[in-house]
């Protein structure tokens, strides 16, 4: 196994995602739990004012009950009810440090951790930040860009089956629904023993003002059958599950019933999707058009027409707002590693446009633009520039895929919040987004995509579609006749004929393609290699 790096924190007297739990919900919890089992040990890790030890203590008196804080003024009262450790849960051991009277009963881990995230804390300026790992072994350019960003409770989760798996915990706590799906997703990839897991929804806007999608997560902890489906109920007070999550070979499925009627095409996507054009400087980089290039403010931009392109933006293609003139994207290069200097003397307009806005460029914080050449954007290759794409929002929970061809005679970029596909052949981009477009594509990316996440589609999402297996599956008249009408709205002129030559070269060169190798997010360790 290889060797994971320290994953440990520190957090002394961090307040921010520090949601105090109302005690009626933490009896409404218990109450969710059943009493049909008699714990003997209750746990509340982060218990600040111990509304989980009280409803603990009402529900199971004979429990003996223990809390881990690391603020004082909670201590004092959260002591009042429980013994309390005042301590930060990452510099304990737990299964070593905390002394039990009866330490082979029966132990149940209650709580509500902290719901913050790692980059949160970096932007309220908080010292208390874990130690910046990148926890999932992504490779650079997602580590760099976003995808590394983890929450603070995956640590106390992972944290709390590592160390307490041999004591076989039920861990019930409230946390976002994402993170419960990276818990049970790391917990797959691990082979951690998972015996059952449920997710009961609570409503975070009543409970504590919060906008964000929350839950009762419970999982059982021990030796058996490991098992990485878990039971969706929509309140805690519901008594039958509608559906299941799960992993599924590996992979993380939303509706595992749905996902079964589909899975036959979760694959490998033959094409690579990609993202949109990165830039962090919305107020430089995008225009609008009015009778020329704007901006916002309404001020004329004067650049060489070689370096502005249509754009559009997940909405635009969302609503299908694809054929018409709207917005303009500066694009200073054609490649990452173009140098920019060259522009003076090149493009001496759109060097000195951008000369102008350089404290807005220069001044860009994330990590990818450092060693690069000076006013660089990222998420460029040959296919930004390709005449026809099919595209689709990551931010919006209804899946639409466009087929879109140039706007003014100019191929359409787009921004980091939509993916593409690209083509050179009009008519082979017309037959995948007619696929995408299927009944058969749509039933297995509604079975996978998880709506309450921020992004609900990404790259990872979109690779698992394999066009190869849809085009072997769909009714050849059917995809003729889909791709047809995408093809008028390419505004294309083509027959049927052209239609079947262009699915018989996507068949040619699909079949002929390696599929790489699945990816997973987390890479193998042990409990004891955590932490």
């Amino acid at each position: 196994m290889k060797k994971s790096k320290d994953w440990r924190i520190s957090l002394p007297n961090n307040e921010f995602g520090d949601f105090q739990t109302p005690l009626p919900l933490a009896r409404q919890v218990l109450g969710a739990l059943g009493r049909d089992r008699e714990w003997q040990r209750i746990l509340e890790p982060t218990c600040g004012l111990g509304n989980f030890l009280r409803a603990s203590k009402e529900s199971f008196p004979q429990a003996e009950t223990i809390g881990i804080e690391v603020q004082s003024d909670y201590v004092l009262q959260s002591k009042t009810v429980s013994e309390v450790l005042e301590c930060n849960i990452f510099d304990l051991n737990l299964a070593r440090d905390i002394r039990w009277e009866r330490d082979d009963s029966p132990l149940l881990v209650i709580g509500n951790p902290p719901w913050v995230t790692n980059s949160q804390l970096t932007v309220l300026g908080s010292e208390n930040k874990p130690i910046k790992e990148n926890i999932r072994n992504l490779r650079g350019m997602d580590a760099m860009t976003g995808a590394s960003n983890f929450d603070i409770a995956e640590y106390i989760w992972l944290k709390l089956i590592a160390e307490l798996m041999g004591q076989n915990p039920t861990i019930s706590m409230l946390c976002k629904t994402q993170v419960a799906r990276n818990v049970l997703s790391f917990c797959a990839d691990n082979e951690w023993p998972i015996k059952r897991s449920t997710i009961h929804h609570i409503d975070a806007k009543r409970w504590f003002g919060a906008m964000v999608d929350a839950c009762l997560f419970t999982v059982e902890v021990g030796e058996g059958e490991k098992n990485y489906t878990c039971e969706i109920y929509e309140a805690l007070d519901e008594s039958s599950s509608p559906r299941r999550m799960g992993v599924i070979e590996g992979r993380l499925v939303a509706d595992i019933d749905a996902y079964e009627r589909s899975r036959y095409a979760d694959g490998v996507c033959p094409m690579e999707w990609r993202q949109g054009v990165k830039h962090d400087a919305a107020r430089v980089m995008e225009l609008r058009e009015d009778n020329g290039p704007v901006t916002k403010e309404g001020e004329k931009v004067h650049v060489e027409e070689d370096y502005l392109f249509p754009l559009l933006k997940s909405t635009d293609v969302f609503r299908g707002r694809v054929t018409s003139l709207s917005k303009w994207m500066v694009v200073p290069q054609r490649g990452l590693s173009d140098d920019t200097a060259l522009l003076a003397a090149k493009a001496p307009q759109l060097w000195a446009y951008l000369n102008e806005n350089a404290e807005v460029l220069d001044g860009r914080k994330s990590s990818i633009y450092r060693a690069r050449p000076r006013f660089c954007i990222f998420g460029l290759g040959d296919y930004t520039f390709s005449p026809y794409k099919v595209a689709i929002s990551g931010l919006h929970k209804s899946l639409e895929f466009r087929a879109i061809g140039p706007i003014n005679g100019k191929p359409v970029v787009f921004d980091d919040t939509c993916y593409i596909l690209s083509f050179a052949d009009g008519i082979e981009c017309a037959v995948v987004a007619a696929l995408l477009s299927s009944e058969p594509a749509t039933q297995l990316l509604a079975s996978m995509v998880f709506t309450d996440a921020k992004r609900p589609v990404t790259k990872k999402l979109l690779q698992r579609v394999d066009l190869n297996a849809l085009i072997r599956e769909i009714h050849q008249e059917v995809l003729v006749g889909s791709s047809l009408k995408m093809c008028q709205t390419l505004q294309l002129e083509c027959s049927r004929e052209d239609v079947l030559a262009g699915i018989l070269k996507l068949q040619t060169a699909w079949s002929s393609s390696v599929s790489p190798q699945r990816e997973f997010s987390f890479s193998a360790v042990t409990a004891e290699a955590l932490f």
